[in-house]
């Protein structure tokens, strides 16, 4: 099962497998907590930012989820 770290938000997979469950996972995160913005991303790519104050980074969808899965466990 994998869980939302977003303050406030309670979202958790129901999925029969870690493949699925994090598929779930990244269909949420884009329909609950992003934003489109107007700039020219590399395909295969992705745009975070681990804090409200903090750059954008444009790295692959992998390195992101290592980079939120560090940040939470500061």
């Amino acid at each position: 099962m994998k869980r939302c770290s977003h303050p406030g938000c309670s979202w958790q997979s129901i999925a029969p497998s870690g493949d699925a469950a994090l598929e779930q996972f990244a269909e949420h995160l884009v329909e609950s907590h992003s934003k489109t913005v107007d700039v020219d991303i590399p395909e295969g790519m992705v745009q975070i930012r681990l804090h409200e104050d903090d750059e954008w980074v444009t790295t692959t969808f992998e390195e992101a989820q290592k980079l939120h899965d560090w940040s939470q466990d500061e």
